[in-house]
Parts: structure tokens; C-alpha cells; sequence
């Protein structure tokens, strides 16, 4: 798993949630999630939801509603537009746990730009009408501190750049390398994300990238993580991400990162 810097986790699964206090996140869609002990909870919102998306991000707040007087954040600032059916769903969602979740919340920050879609969002809390406070801001670090997460602001501000840093597409392929095995053929990712394969490559190309580079991007983000993270030999590394052999990443690694693997692990050891 990737590490955007600071002491934030990618987590894959929404139970690790519910462990021991930490600072973790998971990536959607359209949308991340992210946990700061047990204290505050976040999304961060983009592009264009739809139905589906609404479903994983109910099934965020479901898990940041069982702790008790915690501060929660909704950035919807990089939303581009509303889907009707999908704000319609969401809104019954919120309302049939509303009672049950407003005891938890201490106090609820929105933080917003402007225009037709976040007057959208805003209005659906005027018309769910919860129990507990809701503040809307356009000031990023007043909202962080509204919910006590104003000292890792930073962090989730750096997160929240890499996340929508590089075109949907391209976030899109990321996670779906993510998600599928090491080794997965480029066809089997294309059809993961509901397209062909000559229309994403189409896709990328536009975006400046393509299925190789991206490829060989991830596996270098997880032979990174698991040179930090484990006592793995190189061997089992590149059979984890998917390296031909340890010699295929050794040169993959130095080419990119200027050092070899064990001269990058011999360096966290100083």
C-alpha cells in the first residue's frame, strides 16, 4: 500500500477502521475516508458521484457513527456535480440513521467552494436536520480545527493533492492495480474498469501516461512500502509485486530511484 507521507495508513478494508486508535484512510471511486484515532473522522469528495458511490460513502460514516462525541469532516470542495438519484439516496440513508448518529457527533464541519453542486450539498443537511451541530466553512483550516484535526490539516491537505493530482483515469487505474493481482493483464484491468482496452489506453495516452508506466508506478510504490515495512528478502518482493525476478526490480528500482532496493533499506536503518 501506498504512503502519501505523514503518519496516515492506506488501509483496504473499512473494518481496520474499528481497531486499535490510529491514523489510517481508504480510497474509493470518488471519494476518500480517513480516521484519526477515534476522535475525528473525514471525506474528502470529488468529481462526480453517483449511486454507487453514495453507497461506499454511507458505509464510511456507518463506521466513524459507532464512536462516541467524535468531529467529522465532509470536503465536498472538488465536487463537480450532483447526481439526482444518487443525493436522493443518500439523503434517505442519513435520514434513517440520523436519530441514531447524531448522539455520537460532537460536531460536524462541511467545507466547501461555491457554486450549484456544493449549495446542493449544503441544502441536504438543512433538509436532514440533525440533532448535533453542523458548521459550513470555506476556510480549510478553520474546518480542521471546528472537528480537532487541525494538527495533521497539512497531511490531509498533501493526501487530498496526490489523490486529485492526476486525472480520473488515471486515479481509476491506480486503484484498480490496487485491487488485482500481481500480474494481471492489462485487457483484465480495462475490464475492472467497465472499458476496453483501446479506449483506455486511448484515455491515458491523453492523460500523459499509460498501462506500462502505470504498472511499473505501482509496483514500485509497493516494493517501497515493503522495503520500509517488512524483512522480506528482494526474492520475495518482486514475486509479491509482480517482478519477473529480484534482478528485473533491482534495475527497475535503481533506474527510477537512482539506488538499489538494499541501498534504499540501508538508508532507513541509519
Amino acid at each position: 500500500m501506498a504512503r502519501p507521507g505523514g503518519t496516515f495508513a492506506r488501509v483496504d478494508d473499512l473494518e481496520a477502521f474499528l481497531g486499535p486508535p490510529a491514523r489510517r484512510y481508504i480510497v474509493f471511486r470518488t471519494l476518500a475516508y480517513w480516521q484519526l484515532e477515534h476522535r475525528a473522522f473525514g471525506s474528502i469528495v470529488w468529481g462526480r458521484p453517483d449511486e454507487s458511490d453514495v453507497v461506499d460513502l454511507g458505509r464510511a460514516h456507518a463506521i466513524g457513527a459507532r464512536f462516541p462525541l467524535h468531529g467529522t469532516l465532509v470536503d465536498v470542495r472538488d465536487i463537480q456535480s450532483v447526481d439526482l438519484l444518487a443525493f436522493e439516496k443518500f439523503l434517505a440513508f442519513l435520514k434513517a440513521r440520523r436519530d441514531a448518529w447524531s448522539p455520537n457527533v460532537a460536531r460536524q464541519a462541511v467545507l466547501y467552494r461555491g457554486g450549484l453542486a456544493h449549495a446542493s450539498v449544503l441544502g441536504m443537511f438543512e433538509l436532514l436536520r440533525p440533532a448535533h451541530r453542523v458548521d459550513y466553512f470555506d476556510d480549510a483550516s478553520a474546518a480542521y480545527a471546528a472537528v480537532g484535526a487541525l494538527e495533521v490539516a497539512d497531511e490531509l491537505e498533501d493526501l487530498r493533492a496526490q489523490l486529485l493530482g492526476a486525472p480520473d483515469v488515471v486515479r481509476r487505474v491506480r486503484l484498480a492495480f490496487e485491487a488485482l493481482p500481481a500480474r494481471t493483464a492489462f485487457g483484465a484491468v480495462a475490464r475492472h474498469l467497465g472499458m476496453s482496452l483501446r479506449s483506455l489506453q486511448r484515455r491515458l495516452r491523453d492523460a500523459g501516461t499509460s498501462l506500462r508506466a502505470q504498472r511499473q508506478a505501482h509496483l514500485l510504490r509497493t516494493c517501497t512500502q515493503l522495503l520500509e515495512s517488512s524483512e522480506l528478502d528482494l526474492d520475495a518482493i518482486a514475486a509479491h509485486v509482480g517482478a519477473s525476478s529480484a534482478s528485473h526490480l533491482i534495475a527497475l528500482f535503481k533506474r527510477h530511484r537512482g539506488i538499489t532496493p538494499g541501498q534504499f533499506r540501508d538508508g532507513l536503518k541509519r
